[in-house]
């Protein structure tokens, strides 16, 4: 139950703490000290982010397209 908790408090992150989290994974992995395993767990986890950064994204540009949309046909 916890994971799931775990999962939807991930989900629900801004984009800018996305932003935030990977930049801070750059850090991490740039250092040399880092073992193989932790720059491994470190990657994957930017890889997710990376791809939920693409989602929201994704979701803001429809929302544009949509209001850009009702604008036009208010005019």
């Amino acid at each position: 139950m916890a994971e799931k908790k775990n999962k939807t408090k991930e989900n629900s992150k801004t984009i800018e703490e996305n932003m935030a989290r990977l930049n801070e994974i750059n850090n991490l992995m740039s250092d040399s000290s880092i073992k193989l395993e932790e720059s491994f767990k470190l990657y994957k986890e930017g890889v997710e982010l990376v791809e939920k950064c693409k989602k929201q994204l994704a979701d803001v540009e429809k929302e544009i397209v949509v209001l850009e949309e009702q604008g036009s046909a208010n005019e």
